[in-house]
């Protein structure tokens, strides 16, 4: 049996053009999460549920040690060992269609400061989303989000001033579904309406990066990029990463930093950087996690970059550490707009000084927001 399910994984691996191991790995995962849905080989409990609801678990009647009948209710969880297995599975097919950058030459240090580090953050950027322009926001898709971070990227650079180094950093949920199956859905399990499939959705986020990547490249010596993990993408900002690990393998100007866990942290000169969605921890135990980095002593300027709470806000601690949230890119949704929800679409530029401290700040208001009246007399 093995043999013959080998064999027609390497079938199906010729007919595709990836690797046996991919395909191997895509029916594993497909299996995890068609199980925990509610499809097995021996069973189809889907086929029990009326129709536009979804399994969700299972209950159980059965006895316990004092002889009482009981209900159980149980809901299966992936293990995390079959969810590294799906994700595997998918980057390896997505990655089987990225073009690995080649080595460039590096430019001319000339006129480009090294005491300056200019930050372009991406904001949650939802891109996947979709809403209508008619429940008082504009219209929004994938490559409406895609040709908005685009522009805006296009219009922080030129603006930015040249630097040995750069970095561009996501907040955190940059694509607004995590996973598709059962259904469109969100890390935490909240269902979600989408504009498209999840993996064409990956493809247009990975490739928005890429341009701000190459973007950067254009103007700067270095570029690093920090992907952070949000409520909504805790396991494709993973993927989306390791896509880009893959495409810039070879390129020494480009880092891409691991979001292996929550929470990013980064030093330029006297300055501490620190990033994170903003839905793990609150502002002042963000503000008590830092002193206890090794390089507290070594700073004088420490920040935290949030996204989360899709408006834009600035505390400072006692400890001297200031924490900034960036707003949302994406406009308001049907619920959203029902709860009165109208913030900006700005996407920023921070350029920090290596001596400690913010040397400029650049903005830039994705266009659009503005509501018509109703009714003109």
């Amino acid at each position: 049996e093995w043999q013959r399910s080998d064999r027609n994984a390497s079938r199906a691996a010729i007919k595709l053009g990836i690797t046996p191991a991919t395909v191997r790995n895509i029916i594993s995962g497909v299996k995890a999460y068609a199980s925990a849905a509610g499809f097995s080989d021996a069973w189809d409990a889907t086929a029990h549920v009326p129709p536009g609801e979804y399994v969700t678990g299972r209950s159980i009647y059965t006895t316990n040690s004092d002889n009482e009948k009981v209900w159980l209710k149980t809901r299966r969880k992936l293990e995390t060992a079959e969810k590294e297995e799906a994700l595997k599975a998918f980057v390896e097919q997505l990655n089987s269609q990225v073009i690995q950058a080649k080595k460039t030459h590096k430019p001319s240090a000339k006129g480009k400061s090294k005491e300056l580090l200019p930050t372009i953050i991406i904001g949650d950027a939802h891109i996947g989303m979709k809403a209508s322009g008619d429940t008082r926001g504009r219209n929004f898709d994938s490559k409406i989000a895609s040709a908005e971070i685009i522009a805006a990227i296009d219009y922080l650079v030129e603006a930015g001033p040249a630097a040995e180094h750069a970095m561009l950093v996501n907040v955190g949920d940059f694509t607004h579904i995590d996973r598709a199956i059962p259904y469109p859905q969100t890390a935490n399990g909240t269902p979600m309406d989408t504009d498209s499939r999840i993996e064409l959705i990956m493809r247009k986020a990975a490739d928005t990066m890429i341009h701000g990547i190459t973007r950067m490249l254009e103007k700067h010596s270095n570029v690093s990029v920090v992907m952070a993990r949000g409520n909504h993408d805790s396991e494709t900002a993973i993927a989306i990463a390791m896509i880009l690990a893959y495409r810039y393998e070879k390129e020494p100007r480009v880092t891409i930093l691991e979001p292996n866990g929550f929470f990013t942290y980064t030093t330029f000169g006297k300055n501490l950087i620190a990033i994170t969605h903003g839905d793990k921890a609150p502002g002042r135990r963000l503000a008590d996690m830092l002193p206890r980095l090794s390089v507290w002593s070594k700073t004088s300027h420490r920040y935290w970059i949030l996204g989360h709470f899709h408006s834009k806000l600035s505390e400072q601690y006692d400890n001297s550490v200031v924490l900034e949230r960036f707003g949302t890119l994406a406009p308001a949704d049907s619920w959203h707009a029902s709860k009165g929800y109208c913030s900006p679409s700005i996407m920023n530029q921070i350029v920090y000084r290596r001596s400690g401290g913010i040397a400029i700040r650049h903005e830039y208001e994705i266009p659009g927001n503005d509501y018509e009246p109703d009714h003109e007399i």
